[in-house]
């Protein structure tokens, strides 16, 4: 299930779940303490951002689904979370880039995504500096590289990238001037190339021209399309293509004597037409052929209103499964990574049953003796809320308290929502 859609589910059972008690158990929001958020100068330097609450809440309005006008970008801020348990999904982040067109738009991406979301606002937050920004242009334009470059280029001699032996090919390097956002893909004989070759985003740095060359495996006969986005280091693409989801039918990944022939003319890229970059000759079947590899700019959309971002690369990234998940703690979580045996952690499944269990509390005015685990950490997608765990023992039953240290509030959980809470960290119980 989506967190939209968790927190929507939550928030709509909490309308009846807190018994004779009215004030509702569960308030996710945004724990400041878990989240480092970082913005670069315009010299390159990182520069703390304290406004953690306002940069996570960004893009939480109405979904504009398209930037208007000519765009200056101003800044941009990264929120990365250092989670408490390294079981916990390690990559959540939210970059937010704040920018003027027609109006100010706020532009967001969340986790490993390329897909962005946008908000409108009438002010930008007091830490953005709107003195100069960057004007980026709607399109990308490719052009040829000066000679240093390509000299530079053929001294890396062979790139070696996961144990393979990449040649890079100097004569095959062109210059990219990046868009403000889409996609740039790569096309040989009309047929796509898996994923995108570069993904543009509005970035509050003035970004530098980009590279894209051919490198050549001489041991497998394998193309690579190597890209650069700061001139230094080339990422490898296998030439795959889109259509070919059988490894074995991947019969056009091989090019037996392999010679490439830049035919690149400098200009701008116009949405989605197709522009020849090269034309490959090789061996194909026992006969020489020749084919055009061209590239096509794909222009970005924005996510409209109830649209949920969905991973890029889902192919190789680990599957992470979206919803609560509940962690007990000895100590408050102090910005690193927690480790055996300071915490307790239950498993997708019983996150679940201790959110219901939490949802049947009841509002007291009273609480009990600390337990060694003491904490209580609840995490849904950015947000989660943190309690102070007690209990009283009695003859023949435990109670269980929870307190919300910021709204000072203690709840008391139900005689079958204690016994199932101590179930699921049996720990806990021995600690009585």
């Amino acid at each position: 299930m989506s967190k939209r859609g968790i927190a929507m589910l939550v928030g709509a059972s909490l309308l009846s779940a807190c018994g004779t008690s009215d004030i509702e158990v569960i308030q996710l929001d945004y724990i400041e303490d878990q989240w480092n958020v970082e913005s670069y100068s315009k010299e390159g330097e990182i520069v703390p951002i304290y406004e953690t609450k306002e940069v996570l809440a960004a893009c939480e309005g109405e979904r504009p689904t398209e930037l208007k006008g000519n765009v200056t970008v101003y800044q941009t801020v990264i929120a990365g979370r250092e989670e408490l348990v390294s079981s916990l999904n390690p990559y959540m982040m939210k970059v937010v880039t704040y920018l003027e067109g027609d109006e100010r738009y706020v532009v967001c991406r969340e986790s490993y995504t390329n897909q962005l979301m946008a908000e409108t606002v009438d002010a930008f937050p007091s830490f953005v500096g709107t003195s100069e920004g960057n004007r980026v242009p709607r399109l990308p334009s490719i052009d040829q590289t000066p000679s240093s470059l390509k000299d530079k280029l053929a001294e890396a001699d062979v790139l070696d990238f996961d144990g393979k032996q990449i040649t890079p090919l100097p004569h095959t390097l062109l210059e990219v001037t990046p868009a403000l956002y889409g996609n740039l893909e790569i096309e040989l004989d009309g047929k796509v190339i898996r994923h995108p070759i570069a993904q543009f985003e509005p970035i509050g740095i003035e970004m530098p021209n980009q590279q894209i060359a051919i490198g050549y495996d001489k041991k497998s006969f394998r193309p690579y399309i190597l890209y650069s986005y700061d001139g230094h280091y080339f990422m490898p693409h296998p030439i795959e293509f889109v259509e070919l989801k059988d490894p074995e039918s991947k019969e056009n990944t091989v090019f037996s004597e392999l010679s490439i022939q830049s035919i690149v003319e400098s200009r701008e890229l116009n949405e989605k037409e197709s522009i020849p970059l090269y034309e490959f000759t090789y061996i194909k079947k026992g006969q020489q052929v020749t084919e055009t590899m061209s590239a096509r700019f794909v222009p970005g959309t924005l996510l409209k209103e109830d649209e949920e971002p969905t991973p890029m690369f889902e192919d190789w990234m680990p599957a992470y499964e979206e919803g609560p998940r509940v962690i007990a703690h000895r100590e408050t979580f102090d910005g690193k990574t927690l480790s055996h045996p300071d915490f307790l952690e239950a498993s997708k499944k019983e996150s679940k049953e201790v959110v219901k269990i939490l949802e049947e509390a009841v509002s007291v005015n009273r609480s009990g003796e600390s337990l060694d685990f003491r904490y209580l950490t609840l995490i849904d997608g950015l947000k989660g809320q943190e309690f102070e765990i007690s209990y009283t023992q009695r003859s023949k039953k435990v109670d269980i308290y929870l307190t919300d240290p910021l709204r000072d509030q203690t709840f008391k959980l139900s005689s079958e929502g204690a016994e199932a809470f101590l179930d699921i960290f049996p720990r806990m119980r021995e600690s009585l």
